[in-house]
């Protein structure tokens, strides 16, 4: 049955069709509901669970558009979750002179913290100014007036440049040697993994289907429709799905995914490698956050969290043929100590065994000869093949909503309907009740509420910005099942409402307890198996492999190969 486009959705409309989408992310409903999709005939049907990928669904079923998303792993389980966690400007391709995408950014981002104002914190970023640094004092002050300009930012987030001794009271652990002073500017920081779920959250609002563990195998054009054939890792069964056009959204396997059907599958591709480590706080007490000087001509970033600072990030070619799970090499991780021991005045020096995890992320950059990955631009770049199917890779995490609508313009125009895009004024579902304005409000009652259960400040604080709207429903599923800790009432949530199947997902990218807490993941698995088990009715060997790939995992964020 051909389900045909429809007309946009309204708020209300998008209210009432939830009901009838969310099974596809309950793991109760999501058989049934994968049975049924695939006898209908949508307009499109996206292949990528990231950022881009949950863009893409996003704008095309606001539009009206019949729209199918799957995932081979989890979602945002490649670069999407592997950022440095910064819905930036892109102060540093002023120095490439591309004004246009720092001007894109920065007005993207802007749109996105309206949207979701309890998942883009701003901060305001500290960039010391050294004598053989990167920067001069007149060289910054410059940059971050065209930057505050380009990028539209806020009076009251305006760039400021900061004496030595200014800078050292921001800031006490910068190096007072040949230091020269420090600009102050604004940034937004995220959790890369938590927007682009609640992207796709928001699209099932919309009408869409999104479906993670299900691999694309086969793409074939008849009577010109795709045929989509996958496998389903859940249910260990194969789907055929149909539509009008295809979209390639899957980042560092942009080029596999394109070779399927032999199409003209020439390199488009170019994946560089950036590795993050995260210490304690205590080890790498910063005050702020800082944009500093890393070695070899480079910078890099140490990012205050969750009782944690992590840093990066690594830009190296990657050829290894492992693109689900890149590892850090010893090197990696030596460069980015050596850049913190030699940037920053610390008690006592970093070293290895501080590290208590790491990411490693690739960025799937546009091919260009003999260009080292640091030279590559980091615009997206749309590619279509034989066969009419879509790819769309480059791109900035910060710029995935003009990918999105770039791409569904061009998928609007193939299938022949005129709906404009409406994505730059749709708030994530997370956000339905918060505002820009009543932020701080809505925090404060929420947290009131978490201190009653005995959760501590900075335990309520990052729930809040974890969940946003829907904090209320994991306290009522805690109060309702008499749980004794709130970690219980999260991955009921999440097992749920949020498409999760094994406790990677929860730890890793609906959490982030494996990147800042690690160290309470033994005690919490005891309190989260047994719910987990319940829910997905687990038989005692498919808890022991959850188990095992969940301490494969611990093992790959804090052992780097040589």
């Amino acid at each position: 049955m051909e389900q045909g486009h429809k007309k946009p959705y309204s708020y209300a409309q998008q209210m009432t069709n939830n009901s009838t989408n969310e099974n596809c992310f309950n793991y109760n409903g999501r058989l049934q509901s994968l049975i049924a999709n695939s006898a209908q005939v949508f307009d499109l049907i996206v292949i990528g669970g990231g950022i881009t990928g949950a863009g893409i669904c996003l704008d095309a079923s606001s539009r009206g558009l019949s729209t199918l998303l799957i995932e081979k792993n989890d979602f945002a389980s490649g670069t999407s979750s592997r950022s440095t966690k910064l819905i930036h400007g892109g102060l540093r391709y002023l120095k490439s002179l591309e004004f246009g995408l720092v001007r894109t950014v920065g007005k993207e981002r802007a749109i996105l913290y309206k949207n979701a104002p309890h998942l883009i914190i701003p901060q305001n970023l500290i960039l010391p100014i050294y004598k053989n640094g990167n920067f001069r004092k007149w060289q910054l002050r410059i940059a971050l007036a065209l930057y505050d300009f380009l990028a539209g930012v806020q009076k009251n987030e305006k760039m400021k440049i900061l004496s030595v001794d200014e800078a050292l009271v921001k800031e006490p652990l910068l190096k007072k040697n040949e230091l020269q002073g420090a600009g102050i500017y604004s940034e937004y920081r995220t959790d890369d993994a938590r927007l682009t779920l609640e992207i796709i959250k928001t699209s099932l609002n919309y009408g869409s289907f999104a479906y993670n563990y299900i691999e694309a195998t086969n793409i074939r054009k008849e009577n010109e429709k795709f045929i989509v054939s996958t496998k389903d890792y859940i249910y260990d069964k194969s789907f055929v799905f149909t539509a009008k056009q295809v979209v390639n959204a899957t980042g560092p396997w942009t080029d596999d995914l394109r070779k399927i059907n032999h199409l003209n599958s020439n390199q488009k591709i170019c994946l560089s490698k950036g590795v993050h480590i995260v210490l304690k706080h205590k080890d790498f007490p910063l005050k702020k956050p800082v944009y500093f000087d890393a070695l070899e001509n480079r910078m890099c970033f140490a990012i205050p969290r969750n009782n944690c600072t992590y840093v990066g990030t690594t830009d190296t070619i990657y050829t290894n043929s492992n693109k689900q799970e890149p590892r850090a090499t010893i090197s990696d991780i030596q460069y980015i100590i050596d850049s913190i021991n030699n940037s920053f005045k610390i008690p006592n020096k970093i070293t290895p065994q501080n590290i208590i995890s790491s990411w490693t992320g690739l960025r799937p950059l546009i091919h260009q000869k003999n260009k080292q990955t640091k030279e590559l631009s980091r615009k997206d770049e749309l590619i279509i093949d034989n066969n009419n199917m879509i790819s769309i890779a480059g791109g900035k995490l910060t710029g995935y909503r003009i990918m999105a609508k770039k791409t569904t313009d061009l998928v609007c125009k193939k299938i022949g309907i005129d709906i404009k895009c409406q994505s730059q004024t749709i708030k994530l579902s997370s956000s339905n009740t918060i505002t820009i304005e009543n932020l701080s409000e809505r925090k404060k009652n929420c947290m009131k509420k978490l201190f009653e259960l005995s959760l501590t400040e900075k335990e309520a604080e990052n729930l809040f910005h974890t969940y946003g709207h829907f904090t209320h429903d994991i306290i009522d599923l805690f109060q309702s099942n008499n749980y004794k800790n709130i970690i219980e009432a999260e991955a009921l949530f999440c097992l749920k409402n949020e498409s999760t199947y094994s406790l990677v997902d929860f730890f890793l990218r609906r959490t982030s307890k494996l990147h800042y807490s690690p160290e309470k993941i033994n005690t919490q698995i005891n309190l989260v198996l047994p719910i987990f088990s319940a829910y997905l009715k687990l038989t005692k060997e498919k808890e022991k492999k959850l188990l095992e790939e969940l301490r494969n995992h611990q093992t790959i964020l804090t052992k780097f190969q040589k």
